[in-house]
């Protein structure tokens, strides 16, 4: 059998998953967050250098944090989007195939409500992107879980689900394939650390603790895979919407975030 690490999930290419192209989340099974295009097309490779591979650059806290005090202020139109997994995403950069949010976890100014979209941000939700991504933690803690997937047709513990998405909603969608999964190693990571997933790997993000942490997180989409998560054997398609928030309340995420940013420093 295949090293589960480093091959993508056997899922057939439709044309309705094509639509996942930009990152939300790690450590979220739903697709991408819709992203107003970037004021600049080397953002994304500046961004990409200042995160480094495993140790992030001492400029990328100016650089993200530039960009918080532009969506704190309005000069940047994005809006935070309350994701159904506990936490705000901030789509900042949409590029082609490139995308950049900033995701918050129990932001000290505000946070979603669980029960009006989705599980809490201690919830483990095990899923694989359509995506590379590289995330660097801004400030806090941020567990990460890779995950083997089995096929298992006779004991299996959960059903793959394709996620489709759209500017709004998810499309959770049962598929016939049942599995089990093993958990192949955690690690936590730090304030500057970055860390990197390749397309199609299974995973899932655990918040210790639960206490305030940011990051900001960095997608290439790649024809292939499509964005899967696990779920009960018996479970129905269902359609999850994501919240978006008001400017308002954008203004206070962004800026409650630049500012423990700057605390950090």
């Amino acid at each position: 059998m295949d090293d589960p690490r480093t091959r993508s999930f056997p899922h057939p290419r439709t044309p309705a998953s094509a639509a996942a192209s930009a990152p939300a989340t790690p450590g979220s099974a739903p697709g991408p967050e819709p992203a107003p295009a970037g004021r600049s097309p080397e953002l994304y490779g500046t961004l990409d250098r200042a995160a480094g591979h495993a140790v992030a650059s001492p400029a990328l806290d100016g650089l993200v944090g530039g960009i918080l005090a532009e969506v704190a202020s309005g000069a940047r139109a994005v809006r935070a989007v309350a994701h159904p997994l506990g936490f705000f995403c901030l789509p900042v950069l949409r590029d082609g195939v490139f995308g950049v949010c900033v995701h918050v976890f129990g932001a000290a100014a505000d946070r979603p409500d669980p029960a009006g979209g989705g599980p809490g941000p201690d919830t483990r939700e095990i899923h694989c992107h359509s995506w590379e991504l590289k995330s660097s933690v801004l400030y806090g803690r941020v567990g990460n879980l890779r995950v083997a997937v089995h096929d298992e047709p006779d004991r299996p513990t959960h059903r793959a689900y394709e996620v489709h998405s759209t500017a709004g909603a998810d499309e959770i969608r049962p598929t016939p394939r049942l599995v089990r999964w093993e958990a192949l190693g955690g690690r936590t990571s730090t304030r500057g650390e970055t860390y990197t997933l390749a397309a199609g790997e299974f995973h899932a993000t655990v918040l210790p603790g639960g206490a305030p942490a940011a990051t900001v997180v960095l997608g290439r989409s790649v024809p292939g895979p499509v964005d899967v998560v696990l779920g009960p054997v018996d479970g129905a398609a269902r359609r999850v919407v994501r919240r978006q928030c008001d400017a308002a309340r954008t203004a206070r995420i962004a800026g409650a975030t630049a500012r423990r940013l700057r605390g950090c420093g």
